[in-house]
């Protein structure tokens, strides 16, 4: 038995009509893929199985939160997921994948495999950028931050900074600027 055979979809044994799988995912399954941004989650699958004789239509719904790094403190942060996802499976001579939403097994076998799809369904939901909700940053990473980048006051991602570093910031400028700022004559 091998490491994901508890996500195989038996198709071809499945009746014409409706079925549902449904799946957890939890640390264990996230541990049981190598070289993957998400290593922890707990998230609930539900899978709606629609066959027909040469094809399958699978609809993803999948719920719950998995733990990314905050890009701001670098802290781990949990990232709601709600999400879905659709597949179409027909039944040919040889497995093919072409990359959108139609895949081919091999119809004596009539199996599926979803453990990726699964997978890549909850990557394609995690937005791009990920920080922790106002105020939950880790403040000795969000004070190390502080020292070492300029901040935009106008920047909402830096709305946890505090306005006296900020005014502190706009205080102190470069005599050179300011020398240039004379030359433009509209201070």
């Amino acid at each position: 038995m091998g490491k994901f055979d508890t996500y195989n979809i038996q198709l071809k044994t499945l009746p014409i009509g409706k079925s549902i799988v449904e799946y957890h995912l939890d640390n264990a399954f996230f541990a049981l893929l190598e070289d993957v941004d998400i290593q922890k989650g707990d998230l609930n699958v539900r899978v709606n199985i629609s066959r027909e004789a040469k094809q399958s239509e699978l609809d993803f719904e999948l719920e719950g939160k998995v733990v990314v790094q905050c890009d701001r403190c670098l802290e781990d942060m949990d990232q709601p997921i709600k999400t879905t996802g659709h597949l179409i499976v027909r039944f040919g001579k040889e497995f093919k994948d072409d990359g959108d939403d139609i895949v081919v097994v091999p119809e004596e076998q009539g199996i599926i495999n979803v453990s990726w799809f699964l997978y890549e369904f909850i990557e394609l939901a995690i937005p791009i950028k990920h920080v922790h909700p106002f105020g939950q940053c880790n403040a000795g990473m969000s004070n190390k931050l502080k020292e070492h980048i300029a901040i935009d006051a106008e920047d909402e991602d830096f709305a946890e900074v505090n306005d006296d570093s900020i005014e502190a910031n706009e205080g102190a400028t470069d005599p050179r600027w300011d020398a240039l700022k004379g030359l433009r004559g509209d201070n």
